[in-house]
């Protein structure tokens, strides 16, 4: 027997979602790591990452 999930995906932009806008923020701490080998930001929550791979280098 198959199991049948719904999904709703929904895009919403940035500036009108604040848990959205703080994924955003660290997620651009990650990409200047490791397209621009700029670490300022990343360092703030360094010591909270529990697991960091890079995918597909």
């Amino acid at each position: 027997m198959e199991a049948l999930l719904l999904l709703n995906i929904y895009h919403e932009r940035s500036h009108e979602n604040a848990g959205l806008q703080a994924v955003d923020l660290f997620c651009w701490g990650i990409f200047r790591k490791y397209e621009k080998d700029e670490t300022d930001w990343y360092d703030v929550y360094r010591n909270m990452i529990v697991f960091e791979t890079e995918y597909l280098r």
